[in-house]
C-alpha cells in the first residue's frame, strides 16, 4: 500500500491525516459490506456517484436506500494494492483520491478482480469529519484498436483465478521491501518473473511490479517457490512458462525472454523436472 501526502502544518496537517485515515477505513468497511459504519461517517447531504449511469444520490437517505438495494449483489471483498493521495486540503475540507484492487473471496461463487478508483471529499462538522462527496468508478478503458468490446477488462480476474488455482500448495506469502521501504506481501504463485537491474531486482507479479534493493541472486532466495534462473539477468516462475521455442522462453503474460544457446538444454531439463 502506497501513501503520498501533502506537506502541511498545524490544523491543516491534522485534517489531512484524519481524512487519509478515514478514507482507508471507509474503503475497507465499504467492501466488507459494513454499510452501517459507512453511513455513520457520511454527511446528511452526501453526494455519491457510482460506476453505473443510474448510481447517483444527493442525500444520505438516498445513499442508504441504494446500499440496501445493491447490498445483496455486492460481494464481501478484500482490498489490496492501495494508493492514496491527498490532492487538496484546508482546515475544513480535504480531498483524497485513491486506487485499489478488489478481490472477491476465494470460496465465493463469483471470482472477480477489479481495479477501482475513488474520490473522497471530507468536511469538518463540529468535532467530526464527515464524508460529503464520494465518487466511485471502475476503469474500463482497455479497448484496443479493432476491438468492439474492452476484452482486457477480464485480465485481472483471469490472473486472480489462476493464482487461486495454485494456492493449494504449502508455500506461504513472502514479504518484499521495495526501494521506498514499503513492505509487500506476495504469494510466490503471483510472481511471474524477476529481472535484474544493476543492484536492484524488478519483481514482475500478476497485479503489480515491485523493485527490491537486492541483486537477482538474493531476490531469488527471498521468494523461493518455483523460481528458476534462466539467464544472468532473469529468473522465471515455472508455473507461468508457456513454451520454450527457438531459443526463447514465452511466459503467460506475453513476456518473451531470449535464452543463451549454452543454457537451453539446462533450462529445458529444469522445466521438465518442475512439471
Amino acid at each position: 500500500m502506497a501513501t503520498r501526502t501533502t506537506h502541511a502544518t498545524g490544523s491543516v496537517e491534522q485534517n489531512a491525516n484524519e481524512a487519509l485515515r478515514l478514507t482507508k477505513d471507509y474503503v475497507h468497511h465499504f467492501w466488507a459490506r459494513d454499510f452501517d459504519w459507512c453511513l455513520k461517517q457520511s454527511a446528511g447531504d452526501l453526494v455519491w456517484i457510482g460506476p453505473q449511469k443510474d448510481f447517483l444520490t444527493s442525500t444520505l437517505e438516498e445513499f442508504s436506500d441504494l446500499l440496501s438495494s445493491i447490498g445483496s449483489a455486492l460481494r464481501r471483498s478484500t482490498v489490496t494494492d492501495e494508493e492514496y493521495t491527498i490532492v487538496a486540503c484546508s482546515e475544513q475540507v480535504c480531498a483524497v483520491v485513491c486506487r485499489f484492487l478488489v478481490l472477491t473471496p476465494p470460496n465465493s461463487d463469483q471470482i472477480i478482480a477489479q481495479w477501482q478508483r475513488c474520490t473522497f471529499v471530507w468536511r469538518r462538522s463540529g468535532k467530526r469529519t464527515l464524508l460529503a462527496h464520494f465518487h466511485l468508478s471502475s476503469p474500463n478503458d482497455f479497448v484496443e484498436q479493432g476491438d468492439s468490446y474492452p476484452i482486457h477488462t477480464g485480465t485481472e480476474t483471469y490472473r486472480y483465478m489462476k493464482s487461486l488455482m495454485k494456492l493449494g500448495s504449502s508455500r506461504k506469502s513472502v514479504s518484499l521491501y521495495d526501494t521506498e521501504g514499503t513492505v509487500h506481501w506476495v504469494h510466490p504463485s503471483q510472481i511471474i518473473y524477476l529481472e535484474a537491474n544493476r543492484k536492484r531486482t524488478i519483481v514482475h507479479c500478476m497485479t503489480k511490479v515491485i523493485v527490491v534493493p537486492a541483486v537477482i541472486r538474493d531476490a531469488v532466495e527471498m521468494v523461493d517457490g518455483k523460481i528458476m534462473r534462466v539467464h544472468r539477468s532473469y529468473a522465471v516462475n515455472r508455473d507461468h512458462v508457456v513454451e520454450l521455442k527457438a531459443g526463447r522462453l514465452l511466459l503467460d503474460d506475453g513476456t518473451s525472454i531470449a535464452i543463451p544457446a549454452k543454457r537451453i538444454a539446462d533450462v529445458r531439463a529444469e522445466l521438465t523436472k518442475g512439471r
